[in-house]
Protein backbone atom coordinates (compact mmCIF):
# COMPACT_ATOMS: atom_id res chain seq x y z
CA UNK A 1 0.00 0.00 0.00
CA UNK A 2 1.39 3.38 -0.99
CA UNK A 3 2.28 5.75 1.80
CA UNK A 4 2.17 9.47 1.42
CA UNK A 5 4.24 11.76 3.60
CA UNK A 6 5.74 15.19 3.43
CA UNK A 7 9.36 15.41 2.40
CA UNK A 8 11.89 17.85 1.09
CA UNK A 9 13.43 17.14 -2.34
CA UNK A 10 16.84 15.49 -2.30
CA UNK A 11 19.36 18.22 -1.54
CA UNK A 12 22.90 17.86 -0.27
CA UNK A 13 23.58 21.01 1.80
CA UNK A 14 27.31 20.28 1.73
CA UNK A 15 27.22 20.64 -2.06
CA UNK A 16 25.31 23.93 -2.20
CA UNK A 17 28.49 26.02 -2.29
CA UNK A 18 30.00 23.65 -4.85
CA UNK A 19 27.02 23.98 -7.22
CA UNK A 20 27.11 27.77 -6.91
CA UNK A 21 30.83 27.79 -7.70
CA UNK A 22 30.26 25.48 -10.68
CA UNK A 23 27.60 27.82 -12.08
CA UNK A 24 29.89 30.84 -11.74
CA UNK A 25 32.84 29.02 -13.30
CA UNK A 26 30.61 27.75 -16.10
CA UNK A 27 29.47 31.27 -16.90
CA UNK A 28 33.09 32.47 -16.78
CA UNK A 29 34.22 29.80 -19.23
CA UNK A 30 31.26 30.50 -21.51
CA UNK A 31 32.03 34.22 -21.54
CA UNK A 32 35.73 33.70 -22.29
CA UNK A 33 34.98 31.09 -24.96
CA UNK A 34 32.45 33.40 -26.63
CA UNK A 35 34.87 36.31 -26.54
CA UNK A 36 37.59 34.13 -28.07
CA UNK A 37 35.18 32.98 -30.77
CA UNK A 38 34.13 36.51 -31.73
CA UNK A 39 37.63 37.99 -31.49
CA UNK A 40 39.22 35.40 -33.76
CA UNK A 41 36.55 35.58 -36.52
CA UNK A 42 36.94 31.86 -37.32
CA UNK A 43 36.98 30.32 -40.74
CA UNK A 44 35.94 27.03 -39.14
CA UNK A 45 33.53 27.96 -36.30
CA UNK A 46 33.42 24.49 -34.73
CA UNK A 47 37.19 24.11 -34.55
CA UNK A 48 37.78 27.64 -33.29
CA UNK A 49 35.05 27.38 -30.64
CA UNK A 50 36.62 24.19 -29.30
CA UNK A 51 40.00 25.90 -29.20
CA UNK A 52 38.48 28.91 -27.42
CA UNK A 53 36.71 26.70 -24.89
CA UNK A 54 39.91 24.71 -24.26
CA UNK A 55 41.83 27.96 -23.71
CA UNK A 56 39.16 29.28 -21.33
CA UNK A 57 39.11 26.00 -19.41
CA UNK A 58 42.89 26.10 -19.11
CA UNK A 59 42.72 29.64 -17.69
CA UNK A 60 40.30 28.48 -15.02
CA UNK A 61 42.40 25.39 -14.24
CA UNK A 62 45.44 27.59 -13.71
CA UNK A 63 43.56 30.11 -11.60
CA UNK A 64 43.24 29.95 -7.82
CA UNK A 65 39.75 28.42 -8.20
CA UNK A 66 40.83 25.56 -10.46
CA UNK A 67 42.49 23.29 -7.87
CA UNK A 68 39.56 23.74 -5.50
CA UNK A 69 37.06 22.65 -8.16
CA UNK A 70 39.12 19.72 -9.40
CA UNK A 71 39.79 18.43 -5.90
CA UNK A 72 36.11 18.47 -4.98
CA UNK A 73 35.28 16.04 -2.18
CA UNK A 74 32.94 13.09 -2.18
CA UNK A 75 29.90 12.88 -4.42
CA UNK A 76 27.06 10.74 -3.13
CA UNK A 77 24.17 12.06 -5.21
CA UNK A 78 23.46 12.86 -8.84
CA UNK A 79 20.45 14.23 -10.68
CA UNK A 80 19.57 13.49 -14.26
CA UNK A 81 17.08 12.20 -16.81
CA UNK A 82 16.30 8.53 -17.35
CA UNK A 83 17.22 7.49 -20.89
CA UNK A 84 16.34 3.80 -20.58
CA UNK A 85 14.92 1.31 -18.11
CA UNK A 86 15.69 -2.39 -18.25
CA UNK A 87 14.48 -4.37 -15.27
CA UNK A 88 16.47 -3.25 -12.26
CA UNK A 89 18.90 -1.20 -14.37
CA UNK A 90 18.49 2.46 -15.29
CA UNK A 91 20.53 4.51 -17.74
CA UNK A 92 20.83 8.08 -16.50
CA UNK A 93 21.96 11.20 -18.35
CA UNK A 94 23.47 13.28 -15.56
CA UNK A 95 22.88 17.03 -15.29
CA UNK A 96 26.15 18.83 -14.57
CA UNK A 97 27.43 22.41 -14.63
CA UNK A 98 30.98 21.32 -13.84
CA UNK A 99 33.29 22.17 -16.78
CA UNK A 100 35.82 19.67 -15.43
CA UNK A 101 33.32 16.81 -15.46
CA UNK A 102 34.61 13.67 -17.12
CA UNK A 103 32.41 13.37 -20.22
CA UNK A 104 32.32 9.60 -19.74
CA UNK A 105 30.51 10.12 -16.44
CA UNK A 106 27.63 12.09 -17.92
CA UNK A 107 25.96 8.76 -18.73
CA UNK A 108 25.71 6.43 -15.75
CA UNK A 109 24.17 3.04 -15.03
CA UNK A 110 22.09 2.78 -11.86
CA UNK A 111 21.19 -0.53 -10.25
CA UNK A 112 18.03 -0.82 -8.14
CA UNK A 113 18.35 -3.31 -5.28
CA UNK A 114 15.80 -4.72 -2.84
CA UNK A 115 16.99 -2.07 -0.35
CA UNK A 116 16.56 0.89 -2.70
CA UNK A 117 13.94 3.34 -1.47
CA UNK A 118 11.99 4.85 -4.39
CA UNK A 119 9.61 7.76 -3.96
CA UNK A 120 7.77 10.12 -6.25
CA UNK A 121 7.57 13.76 -5.20
CA UNK A 122 4.44 15.73 -6.05
CA UNK A 123 4.03 19.44 -5.69
CA UNK A 124 1.46 20.42 -3.09
CA UNK A 125 -1.55 22.45 -4.06
CA UNK A 126 -0.16 26.03 -4.02
CA UNK A 127 -3.07 27.35 -1.95
CA UNK A 128 -2.65 24.61 0.65
CA UNK A 129 1.11 25.15 0.83
CA UNK A 130 0.67 28.93 1.19
CA UNK A 131 -1.78 28.32 4.04
CA UNK A 132 0.69 25.99 5.76
CA UNK A 133 3.50 28.49 5.29
CA UNK A 134 1.41 31.32 6.76
CA UNK A 135 0.63 29.15 9.78
CA UNK A 136 4.32 28.29 10.17
CA UNK A 137 5.37 31.95 10.01
CA UNK A 138 2.77 32.89 12.57
CA UNK A 139 3.84 30.08 14.91
CA UNK A 140 7.51 31.01 14.46
CA UNK A 141 6.89 34.56 15.67
CA UNK A 142 5.28 33.47 18.91
CA UNK A 143 6.82 30.07 19.58
CA UNK A 144 9.32 29.54 22.37
CA UNK A 145 10.85 26.74 20.30
CA UNK A 146 12.93 28.32 17.48
CA UNK A 147 13.56 24.94 15.81
CA UNK A 148 10.16 24.65 14.15
CA UNK A 149 10.31 22.87 10.80
CA UNK A 150 8.83 24.73 7.82
CA UNK A 151 6.23 22.88 5.76
CA UNK A 152 7.48 20.80 2.85
CA UNK A 153 6.39 21.98 -0.61
CA UNK A 154 6.08 18.36 -1.75
CA UNK A 155 4.36 15.17 -0.77
CA UNK A 156 6.13 11.86 -1.17
CA UNK A 157 4.57 8.60 -2.39
CA UNK A 158 6.36 5.25 -2.32
CA UNK A 159 6.61 3.61 -5.75
CA UNK A 160 8.50 0.70 -7.30
CA UNK A 161 11.14 0.43 -9.98
CA UNK A 162 8.43 -0.59 -12.43
CA UNK A 163 6.94 2.91 -12.08
CA UNK A 164 10.09 4.60 -13.38
CA UNK A 165 10.00 5.63 -17.02
CA UNK A 166 12.15 7.20 -19.70
CA UNK A 167 12.10 10.98 -19.43
CA UNK A 168 11.68 11.09 -15.64
CA UNK A 169 14.01 13.46 -13.84
CA UNK A 170 15.38 11.69 -10.80
CA UNK A 171 17.79 12.35 -7.96
CA UNK A 172 19.81 9.31 -6.95
CA UNK A 173 21.79 8.77 -3.76
CA UNK A 174 24.41 6.11 -3.13
CA UNK A 175 25.99 4.69 -0.02
CA UNK A 176 29.52 5.29 -1.26
CA UNK A 177 31.49 8.00 -3.03
CA UNK A 178 30.38 7.89 -6.69
CA UNK A 179 32.51 10.77 -7.94
CA UNK A 180 34.27 8.50 -10.45
CA UNK A 181 31.74 5.65 -10.67
CA UNK A 182 30.27 4.88 -14.07
CA UNK A 183 27.93 2.34 -12.44
CA UNK A 184 26.59 2.14 -8.89
CA UNK A 185 23.72 0.87 -6.76
CA UNK A 186 21.15 3.37 -5.51
CA UNK A 187 20.14 3.63 -1.87
CA UNK A 188 17.37 6.10 -2.70
CA UNK A 189 15.72 7.43 -5.85
CA UNK A 190 13.45 10.45 -5.87
CA UNK A 191 11.35 11.16 -8.95
CA UNK A 192 11.26 14.94 -9.18
CA UNK A 193 7.93 16.69 -9.68
CA UNK A 194 6.83 18.59 -12.75
CA UNK A 195 6.47 22.07 -11.35
CA UNK A 196 3.32 24.05 -11.90
CA UNK A 197 3.02 27.83 -11.79
CA UNK A 198 3.10 29.25 -8.28
CA UNK A 199 0.31 31.44 -7.00
CA UNK A 200 0.90 35.12 -6.36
Amino acid sequence: MDTQTETQPLVCPSHTTHYAAMAIVGMLIGTIATYSYVAMRPVDPATTYEAGFAAAKKLVEESSVGPMIQSMGEVRAVTGTITSVSGSRIALRVQSVNPFEDQNLLNRAITITSDTKIVKLSQKDPIKFQSEMNAFLKASQSASNPSLTPPAPYTSTSITGADLKVGDTISVTAGDNIKSSKEFSATEIQVQPVLSAAIN
